[in-house]
């Protein structure tokens, strides 16, 4: 039989000819499209392919190709439209004029080899590693650097296990972060990333003007303006202004700057070694310190020998702050990952590679100095015919050698000069690869929109064809020239060390996060990095900052929390498929898993609701009620019963809907659907099946039916069979009653429609409006973060145009008045707006009343408590309402419900006992009563719903629940709120109409009423 999933009845052709009849040969077969008829001469089945797996955008990874078909429109081919195949066939010609679009591309060695080593071969190499060799000696320096090439390979290790995880977008280190620890973290440590890539940019800018200035002054003694700092400033200056300019002309030119200037380092190395060899060619050199190779020289060098250096006695730690920037440039080549043609093999690759080079080549130049020159030397030839050049003191000063010469490697060299160019070349190299990555990192940060458009949002707007970020450049520069302005290069390094530090540990912690989680798509090509290897170098960098500077290190941290926050209080829409996403699915499941195997207790008992709701949307007091006890406290799930069956898409739709607007009105809930089933069966569903483990509803609440009384007997009998469903499946039921009842579909427009509205306008902005176009960015597109926010940018154009609020309270009723409107779009009367978010309000000093005539666990009393502890019924008071048998019993009863309201710990300022509960009630009372059971007496269809002979069998209970209204309309129709204990219900002995006749005695005309019947299971308890 054959398959007609797999059936392709159109044109095979054979690229090599016709096979033999055995099938042998290597044919390539294509399939033709006839015109129009695609979806009917073939199945809409495809083979697997990398189009179908690519995302549509970058912040959302569930928006997927659409050349994929649906599952329905495989198993019910019958249903596709027109508007499938048009966009199906529209959406052919992007795909083509995307992929003629041709962008210029570096392989590994180009791209991120160079880069890198050029970045780390900087400005330390030429100016800092012979102060280094001359404090530390030679012994610590090895020291100092092992552990600045274990902390960077270790790093280099974790980002390439990262970055074989998946194709990596522009962004480099950020990108990376974001996308494994998620936008808070990944948006921080992007900020601090680019502050560092500016501070490192300085830091060399600021190195090629001091080698500038001393060329300068030993070959013909040119003073700008005080020889000092202030020429530095103006060279420095200068140079960034060229820097910025060839970074303008784009990667090409910066890249092929680099690689001349990487030819240009490897001659002056060469040169150096060259000269080390030679030893010195003139009494000059040797009476500045530099003799040539001598064991003895190393032996005396060997360990360490701290002086005073700016006003500073140094040590092991400050020696490390100052030579540590130079491993900070691994991560160069990743900052232009968008850039590389193959970044996941690139990137490990050249970096790995870079380090190990870049390593032996400064451990190599550091021995050349510690054996070729003097710690220390005046540099005058005269001392050094007397044999006292090397002998310092207070009236012998020293100006030479590896302590005070920052120009040791000049000094070795064979020809001096080149080793100034090989210097400006490192330093200019590595301040355009910081330079060139900045604005580049500030663009996609931008892009992401996961700050405030006036915070980095509008550094990504674009100009001309190439869609430059020019303000992305323009703040670069106005950064790294306040710091190129300091001009001092060791409080610079000072500050670049923490920040990069900071970096590193973030990368070493994602590497050690997502491999200990392992969610399914951690994949990582890359195998050789350790999960613990990763986490010691993430511990080992924060020691490290530490070390170097606790206030630097303290506000590195707190930068590091303060965007760290924004974004968690922004909360922006992006979808990264990060580990802590991971993380936060096990825990919940780990917890769910150990709360299965634990025994239910009293104090650790929490009101889980299922509460009938139908779309939240259409009873919103209902919904807030029940969040008013669920809030920040236990599980709550809005329940929807449909009769007729739903198609999966319908389903999607209602579930989308309402889930927006539980964010829209910022309630922490769920909804789940039931079709194709009546009321109770679908309760029943929804109770079984809601929920895992321990966390599942434990109470049904249900609103009030107030048409009881004229609706068909079905529909009441299957209101009343719930209510049953509850009691059978030993959960608690509570019923809410309003005076103006529940359901305000008749009366209110769908919020809906304004959310869908704003939310297609946002995703039309994006597709039409650059990144950061307008100042308008921030109240239209940034608004729709959450559905709720929507409101709030509604308020603040307002504000913007003219109209301020004085209070908080007045913004609050604007929200309302945007949010629900009548069917005509107008706004609701007063009256009926307060009716809706009667729960929302603050509520005035009144009471709470709670009338507790059966013993059904406590949940009549707890319920009422919960509530009175959230903020808005603060000022309510609880009074208790209980029964007695007489007034023999009064004193006692009231004596021991005080004694167990005290050991429940539980404030109330009044407790009544009800003595005549069981008196008959009033003639004025009967006949208000019969008069409400006349629609019920109406003979219908079926007959009436009630029958005059039922009403006299059960007389008495009838009269018992008169006579409660009575109390009630006595102690608390002025009351903010009654709670009152349910009537049970005996499934068979009464009739629906009866029953509800009942709780309409005990409700009618009352303040919001709530009935409630625990499962006669304790949920208090006075033991601690």
């Amino acid at each position: 039989m054959e398959n007609p999933a797999f059936d392709f009845p159109a044109t095979i052709s054979n690229e090599n000819g016709p096979t033999g009849e055995d099938g042998a040969g290597s044919s390539s077969a294509s399939l033709a499209f006839p015109n129009n008829n695609r979806f009917r001469k073939i199945s809409r089945d495809t083979v697997p392919h990398i189009d179908n797996y690519r995302t549509t955008t970058g912040n959302n990874s569930n928006e997927m190709s659409i050349t994929r078909p649906t599952l329905r429109e495989l198993y019910n081919p019958t249903e596709i439209n027109a508007a499938a195949q048009e966009s199906f066939e529209e959406a052919s010609p992007d795909v083509v004029n995307q992929g003629n679009f041709t962008h210029h591309k570096f392989g590994w060695i180009e791209g991120v080899l160079i880069r890198n080593m050029m970045s780390i071969w900087g400005v330390m190499l030429f100016l800092r590693l012979s102060w280094v060799v001359g404090q530390a000696g030679i012994g610590e320096t090895l020291v100092i650097i092992a552990i600045s090439t274990f902390i960077t390979l270790v790093t280099a290790l974790s980002m390439s296990a990262i970055s074989t995880n998946g194709e990596i977008g522009g962004g480099g280190t950020y990108f990376v972060i974001s996308r494994i620890l998620g936008p808070e973290f990944g948006g921080s440590i992007g900020i601090i990333f680019t502050i560092a890539n500016i501070l490192d940019c300085a830091l060399n800018v600021v190195g090629f003007s001091q080698a500038v200035q001393d060329m300068m002054f030993e070959y013909g003694g040119v003073i700008i303006v005080d020889g000092a700092t202030n020429d530095i400033r103006i060279i420095g200056t200068a140079t960034l202004i060229f820097i910025c300019s060839i970074c303008g002309l784009g990667a090409k030119y910066e890249t092929k700057m680099k690689d001349a200037m990487f030819i240009v380092m490897l001659i002056s190395l060469s040169n150096f070694i060259v000269g080390s060899i030679m030893g010195p060619t003139s009494e000059s050199e040797e009476a500045r310190g530099f003799i040539g190779y001598s064991i003895d020289l190393l032996n005396e060098n060997w360990g360490p020998s701290y002086t005073i250096t700016g006003g500073q006695m140094q040590n092991f730690i400050s020696v490390f702050s100052v030579y540590f920037p130079a491993s900070i440039g691994i991560l160069a080549g990743a900052n232009v990952s968008g850039d590389l043609k193959n970044p996941n093999k690139a990137i490990p690759k050249g970096t790995i590679l870079a380090i190990i080079i870049c390593s032996i080549s400064y451990a190599g130049v550091a021995i050349i100095c510690a054996a070729t020159v003097t710690r220390a030397a005046t540099g005058i030839v005269e001392d050094l015919q007397n044999g006292t050049n090397l002998y310092c003191n207070e009236t012998h000063s020293c100006n030479y050698g590896l302590y005070y010469d920052y120009q040791a490697m000049a000094l070795v060299s064979a020809y001096a000069p080149l080793n100034y160019v090989g210097c400006f070349a490192a330093t200019l190299s590595s301040a355009l690869s910081d330079f060139f990555s900045c604005p580049a990192l500030l663009e996609v940060i931008a892009a992401d929109k996961l700050y405030p458009y006036w915070m980095i949002g509008f550094l990504g707007k674009g100009y001309g064809a190439t869609k430059q970020p020019l303000r992305a450049y323009a703040c670069t520069f106005i950064l790294a020239l306040a710091f190129v302005l300091i001009a001092e290069l060791d409080m610079i390094a000072l500050l670049i060390s923490n920040f990069f530090l900071a970096t590193f540990a973030l990368m070493n912690f994602s590497t050690f996060h997502v491999s200990l989680i392992k969610p399914v798509g951690w994949r990582p090509t890359f195998k050789y990095y350790n999960t613990w290897l990763s986490l010691l170098t993430g511990i080992l960098s924060i020691a490290s900052m530490m070390l170097i500077s606790i206030p630097i290190a303290m506000i590195t941290i707190g930068v590091v929390i303060f965007f760290y926050f924004v974004v968690l209080y922004r909360s922006p829409e992006v979808n990264w498929g990060s580990s802590t996403q991971a993380q936060t699915y096990r825990i919940a499941l780990n917890s769910i898993q150990q709360l299965v195997h634990i025994e239910e207790h009293a104090k650790n008992y929490r009101p889980q609701i299922l509460v009938l709701t139908g779309l939240p949307n259409t009873r919103p007091a209902l919904v807030d009620f029940a969040y008013l006890i669920c809030k920040n406290n236990s599980l709550m799930i809005c329940g929807h019963v449909v009769k007729e069956r739903l198609t999966h898409e319908t389903r999607s739709k209602l579930q989308n809907k309402a889930y927006r607007y539980l964010r829209f009105t910022k309630i922490k809930g769920y909804f789940s659907i039931t079709d194709n089933t009546d009321l109770h069966t679908g309760v029943t569903a929804m109770l079984s099946l809601s929920g895992v483990g321990k966390v599942k509803p434990n109470i049904l609440m249900m609103g009030y039916k107030n048409d009881w009384a004229t609706c068909d007997r079905n529909s009441l009998e299957q209101y009343v069979l719930t209510i049953h469903t509850g009691f059978e499946m030993n959960v608690a039921v509570t019923i809410l009653r309003l005076k103006e009842g529940l359901d305000c579909t008749e009366i209110l427009a769908d919020v809906d429609d304004m959310i869908l509205k704003a939310t297609n306008k946002k995703i039309k902005e994006k597709k039409d409006t650059p990144a950061g176009n307008a100042a308008t960015v921030e109240t239209t597109v940034e608004v729709i973060a959450s559905t709720a926010a929507i409101i709030q940018s509604k308020i603040k154009s307002t504000k913007e145009g003219g109209v301020m609020t004085k209070n908080k309270k007045k913004d609050s009723e604007m929200e309302q008045n945007l949010a629900f409107r009548d069917t005509a779009g107008k706004p609701l009367p007063k009256s009926v707006l307060n009716n809706i978010i009667i729960f929302q309000r603050k509520q005035k000093k009144n009471t709470i009343d709670v009338w507790w005539l059966s013993d059904d666990g406590g949940l009549t009393l707890l319920l009422p408590v919960i509530i009175n502890n959230r903020t808005n019924w603060a000022a309510t008071k609880l009074r208790i309402f209980c029964t007695a048998c007489g007034l023999n019993e009064l004193e006692k009863n009231q004596r021991g419900m005080a004694i167990l309201l005290s050991k429940f710990r539980i404030d109330y300022s009044d407790l009544v006992i009800i003595t005549d509960a069981d008196e008959a009630p009033k003639e004025k009372t009967k006949k208000w009563f019969d008069n409400i059971l006349q629609p019920a007496l109406q003979s219908g269809t079926n007959g009436p719903l009630l029958t005059k002979e039922e009403l006299e069998a059960f007389q008495y209970k009838t009269d018992r629940h008169l006579r409660l209204r009575e109390l009630l309309l006595d102690h608390s129709s002025d009351s903010n709120l009654v709670v009152m204990t349910l009537p049970i219900t005996r499934k068979g002995d009464f009739s629906a109409p009866l029953y509800m006749a009942w709780l309409e005695a005990l409700t009618a005309n009352m303040p919001p009423f709530m009935l409630v019947r625990g499962n006669q299971t304790s949920v208090l308890t006075f033991y601690s």
